[in-house]
């Protein structure tokens, strides 16, 4: 059995979509059209069929999947269990992180992990996020979710707060609040992505309902910048904020946390000595950094 078309047949059997499978796998619809078909011809049997929500399993194509899955899973434990052997991380391990995590945090921390590594390669996975550990779209996940549907295991390894910041340039012009009736005359910068911010986004409204939104941004990024600019106050995760000097914290009291950190992995992964030191690592800069991480 070819294994690279079951993985097609898992991709397009999640997105019920030949071109959402394509996108995933990073292929063309054709190409992974042509490995269905091939896959159908081979089984003497059809796996799809269309309907509403697009394509769906027949009954066949559901009792595939489920030898298919199997077949995924011993090979997870087959690797995990010549791996182990060795004395050496080797190899290469992707983690899926958010964006923010990645770049303001982890990219600092990288240079003695990989000089200490020198036979083992990360790959960071930041886009989709969260990366499915199951799809192998990654193999350690970094996520404020627990392990969820996918039945991965790890631990929390520290909880993200985020506080009010503005530049010193701002700070200079005019008196920064303390109270929520001082908050009048200042500008805000506020959450675009009301969405996958909600929680934040009000407890921001909230306390500076007394202001005035001169901006709204859907980035983090985009609020840094904003704020560097000295175009206003914003509510910003404070590891990203307390490695710029020139922005300074306000009403330092205003603090929320929203979010833990789950350092999650397949089961049948653990025991690979790569994985255990990529795990490792980030664990180990997540207990240093606990206290800037909370803010």
């Amino acid at each position: 059995m070819d294994w690279d078309l079951c993985k097609t047949f898992v991709a397009v059997a999640e997105n019920h979509s030949l071109a959402a499978a394509a996108r995933q796998l990073r292929s063309s619809h054709p190409t992974v059209g042509r490995k269905i078909a091939a896959l159908e011809d081979q089984l003497g049997t059809r796996l799809f069929a269309r309907s509403d929500q697009g394509l769906s399993l027949t009954a066949q194509g559901r009792r595939f999947r489920e030898h298919v899955d199997a077949m995924a899973a011993a090979a997870l434990r087959a690797e995990a269990a010549v791996s182990a052997t060795g004395r050496q991380a080797r190899g290469a391990v992707k983690l899926s992180i958010g964006a923010t995590l990645a770049a303001h945090w982890l990219m600092p921390r990288m240079e003695r992990f990989l000089r200490d590594h020198d036979h083992l390669q990360i790959e960071i996975i930041t886009h989709p996020f969260p990366a499915s550990v199951r799809r192998r779209e990654a193999d350690v996940v970094l996520r404020p979710v627990d392990a969820g549907e996918e039945n991965l295991v790890g631990r929390r390894i520290g909880r993200l707060g985020t506080g009010f910041y503005a530049s010193r340039d701002y700070a200079a012009r005019r008196r920064l609040p303390e109270r929520r009736d001082e908050w009048k005359g200042h500008s805000i910068i506020g959450f675009a992505d009301r969405a996958s911010n909600a929680d934040l986004a009000r407890w921001s409204d909230n306390i500076t309902r007394q202001g005035t939104v001169v901006m709204r941004c859907s980035s983090q990024g985009d609020m840094l910048a904003a704020v560097r600019a000295g175009l206003g106050i914003s509510a910003l995760s404070c590891f990203v904020a307390e490695a710029h000097p020139d922005l300074v914290r306000v009403a330092p009291q205003k603090l929320v946390s929203v979010a833990d950190l789950w350092l999650l992995a397949h089961p049948d992964l653990v025991d690979l000595p790569a994985v255990r030191a990529v795990i490792g690592f980030v664990t180990d800069c997540a207990r240093a950094d606990r206290a800037l991480l909370r803010g």
